[in-house]
């Protein structure tokens, strides 16, 4: 144990602007108000233990914690990325002779506050007091998700409030902020799409009143859990008190569709009874499709939903405007007033006026590099990805490195296997100019090694400081860490002619990356139809627009991209030049490394398919048209053999393959690629987790299987490791190819797509023009919800009774497809 004290002062390590990282190396107690800040945070498999005084944690990357411990004492966490506490439980709760020392411990629980940029990822959260007030708790993602265990702000005299705030969706388990004698504490749950909760436990004591409860969600909520309250009511959501009750508002986005059901929590609805007192409870079951409300305020109940908004008209036709005149670099290109394809415009339900007019992207500027020079650079971009990958797995870096003459041939074998022309593209970050040219075209952008990186760290002896500045440390260019003015650069190999490597003019490390996070935000924001045209034409100007001509002129069909770090998990097929998706004119994938890759290409029109997975859960969302999903894969469009729930385990999975080798495994079921270590990220069976570090246990890689396809994961988005795990599944699996979607999809839209994509699977030259024409067909509207049935091009399918009753829908948005990517061999 490691104890720090700053006597009377505040203790701060780190620096603001710092871009190292802050590790543990032991249990470390703080007896003085601490603040930790730096790049990234990492303190996992460790505890932080404080005295009551603030302990906050700050940090331009992620936040990846274990137990933080603080009696009465408050917890901030605040980071520019993900904050994942799953490793451990955060505790500021008070009891009679909490703290340590000197330690100001009141009676009341301290307040535990997160805040992130991207997902938040919790464990237990706990904040009570024995004999005072439970702390108040508020977790807030500005563009992304809250996830987390169960949350509890107790207390004798109140309980206290519990705040969650996001983007995308909310799942979190118990979140009680009830009270013994006093108040309850409020809770207010306010995302734009889906809410999962246990249960709500604001329940007032013998003297006081419940807790607001105020809940609103642009889709469905569910309380899939009951408890029994103070007045033996099997509840989901309960602020009853001895005093009286408090106000419960639902919110929910059912539009006179879906109903929302007291006693069915399948899809939009609580398992048991919701009550503000023995006086007032709506019991199980009762449905409700339009909005309801019963009781007298201020314990009133409101279920409130809005009747389906018209569709919005057509958008006027631009007027006609000049081209813009590339010989001045200070021009701007003018951007489409919408970025869809030419058919009939998008009528997404959540949008019933025109966008506001977005910024034109800058036109990008670039250098062109003589190709020599580019022959001695792939060496060093493999080189740097396939290690960079093998340090995360953990495994010895013994991978032969690729040449480029080895690059070719295979590009070259491709061609002649398919008759499509494929590229590999690098995009990685070099010195800005200034550097010594030579040095520069041989320098390329690794990440910082463990050693590099750890500015402060603590361990039994102490607290050790690497005082050395990244200017002062004399290492190889090919080590050197990442610096925000770092030049995008991009590198193409094609099978003939000669390679392109250009630098683009202005195209920093911190401005790529910012409109990278921001475009990550603003494509799964179904709302605001077009919000992302703005950061899609940019990324395209600076990644897809100085190779344009060059890829055109050659013909080429397919586009394999290898980016750096921060950059593997954008969604490249929805980048747009202002008239059209980059899908629409390339097929798409993504390697780890081609030197990792197995890039032999077999005909896969023959396989036959496993298809696996789950509808119920019993923590995470449920996936009611994964039953549908897996029959029509097996019995209407492939051969093959389906399992579902129970008979979906590690067991059952290893048996099916080694009795018959299926090119083909299909999982309809959650993953989680995760901040941390690679036995952090998963894919959820049956009967366990199976980590990404199991995989190779399967044996998928004797013989190999073809196409592994994961239908319902997601992505800790723009987090290094969680991506290398995202582009390495194939690898990890020992499967060839691999398709996976960045973020959570919805059961329309990855029911869609997967039916459409298997239906192209036998008609394509490889596997990554069959996600193509699946994802080109959703976007032109081809591929959409009508009369409770499923429209594709190859024909009409039912939905699953708990998606019938949703209203129709184009699911023409890049929300819908653009998760879906094609992870390495892609032919």
């Amino acid at each position: 144990m490691v104890v720090l004290s700053s006597f009377r002062n505040a203790l701060t390590i780190g620096g603001a602007t710092s871009s190292g990282k802050i590790t543990l190396a032991d249990d470390t107690s703080f007896l003085s108000q601490v603040t930790l800040q730096a790049g990234s945070i990492d303190t996992a498999g460790f505890e932080i233990l404080g005295s009551g005084r603030a302990i906050a944690l700050l940090a331009n990357q992620d936040i990846i914690t274990g137990n933080i411990t603080n009696p009465a004492g408050n917890i901030t966490l605040t980071s520019n990325g993900t904050i994942d506490t799953t490793a451990g439980r955060i505790n500021s709760s008070y009891s009679s002779g909490s703290g340590y020392g000197y330690g100001y411990s009141s009676g009341n629980g301290g307040a535990i506050a997160f805040t992130a940029q991207d997902n938040i990822l919790a464990g237990d959260i706990i904040s009570n007091s024995i004999n005072g007030s439970g702390g108040n708790i508020s977790l807030t993602s500005q563009t992304a998700a809250v996830e987390s265990r169960d949350l509890t702000a107790t207390g004798t005299t109140n309980g206290g409030d519990i705040t969650i705030s996001a983007i995308t969706r909310i799942t979190a388990g118990k979140i009680n902020s009830s009270a013994s004698t006093g108040n309850g504490g409020n809770v207010i749950l306010d995302p734009e799409n889906d809410i999962s909760v246990s249960f709500i436990n604001a329940q007032g004591g013998s003297r006081g009143t419940g807790g607001i409860v105020d809940i609103t969600t642009g889709r469905f909520f569910r309380a899939t859990d009951t408890f029994t309250d103070t007045n033996g009511q099997q509840a989901s959501i309960s602020n009853a008190g001895g005093a009286g009750g408090n106000a419960i508002t639902i919110r929910h986005g059912g539009n006179n569709i879906t109903p929302f059901i007291v006693g069915d929590a399948g899809t939009n609805g609580t398992r048991g009874v919701i009550t503000t007192g023995s006086d007032n409870s709506i019991i199980p079951t009762q449905s409700f499709l339009d909005s309801y409300s019963q009781g007298t305020a201020p314990s009133e109940i409101k279920i409130i939903t809005a009747s389906p908004p018209p569709s919005p008209p057509p958008d006027p036709q631009p007027d006609p405007q000049p081209d813009p005149q590339p010989a001045q670099p200070d021009q701007k290109p003018i951007l489409q007033p919408d970025p869809q394809p030419s058919t009939a415009p998008n009528s997404a339900p959540d949008e019933a006026t025109p966008p506001e007019e977005n910024e034109s992207p800058q036109l990008s500027l670039f250098t062109t590099i003589p190709p020599a020079e580019v022959d001695t650079l792939l060496v060093d971009l493999e080189e740097s990805s396939t290690r960079s990958f093998e340090q995360y797995i953990g495994e010895s870096a013994d991978t032969p490195v690729k040449t480029l003459t080895e690059a070719r041939d295979i590009l070259l074998s491709i061609e002649k296997a398919t008759g499509i022309k494929p590229a590999l593209i690098y995009i990685n970050f070099v010195p800005a100019t200034g550097t010594p040219k030579a040095a520069a075209d041989k320098t390329i952008s690794l990440p910082i090694s463990p050693q590099s990186d750890v500015i402060w760290q603590f361990n039994a002896q102490g607290l050790a400081l690497n005082q050395v500045s990244q200017q002062q440390v004399a290492t190889p260019p090919v080590n050197r860490p990442a610096q925000n003015n770092d030049q995008l650069e991009l590198v193409v190999v094609p099978a003939k002619g000669s390679a392109i490597r250009k630098r683009v003019e202005g195209a920093t490390r911190e401005q790529v990356m910012k409109v990278a996070k921001t475009f990550r935000g603003e494509i799964t924001n179904v709302r605001n139809a077009r919000g992302y045209q703005a950061s899609s034409q940019q990324l395209y100007q600076w990644m897809v627009a100085p190779l344009e001509a060059e890829l055109q002129a050659r013909g080429m069909q397919n586009l394999v991209f290898m980016m750096d770090a921060g950059l593997r998990s954008l969604p490249m097929a929805a980048l747009h030049d202002g008239q059209k998706f980059l899908i629409e004119k390339y097929s798409i994938g993504t390697m780890p490394s081609l030197s990792l890759t197995d890039t032999r290409y077999v005909d896969i029109k023959n396989t036959q398919v496993l298809a696996m997975g789950m509808s119920k859960f019993a923590e995470l969302n449920p996936l009611p048209g994964v039953p549908v999903e897996l029959s029509i894969i097996t019995q209407k469009l492939w051969k093959g053999k389906s399992f579902l729930n129970e008979k979906f385990t590690l067991d059952n999975l290893k048996a099916q393959r080694r009795l018959v080798p299926y090119g083909i495994v299909h999982l309809a079921t959650h993953g989680e690629f995760k901040p941390g270590s690679v036995e952090n990220s998963y894919i959820q069976l049956w009967d366990t987790k199976l980590r990404l570090n199991q995989l190779r246990q399967l044996g998928w890689n004797d013989p190999p299987v073809e196409l592994l396809v994961l239908s319902a994961c997601r992505t800790a988005l723009g987090d290094e490791q969680a991506e290398l795990g995202f582009a390495g599944l194939a690898v990890l699996a020992g499967a060839k190819s691999a398709v996976a979607s960045l973020w959570s999809v919805s059961d329309e839209g990855t029911q869609g797509l997967m039916a459409d994509f298997y239906a192209q699977l036998k008609k394509a030259p490889i596997k990554a023009e069959a996600l193509r024409q699946a994802q080109v067909a959703m976007l032109k509207g081809q591929v959409r919800l009508e009369g409770g049935q499923l429209l594709l091009p190859t024909g009409n399918l039912p939905l699953p009774p708990e998606l019938a009753n949703l209203e129709n829908q184009e699911l023409t948005h890049p929300y819908y497809w653009a998760a879906f990517t094609m992870i390495g061999n892609p032919w």
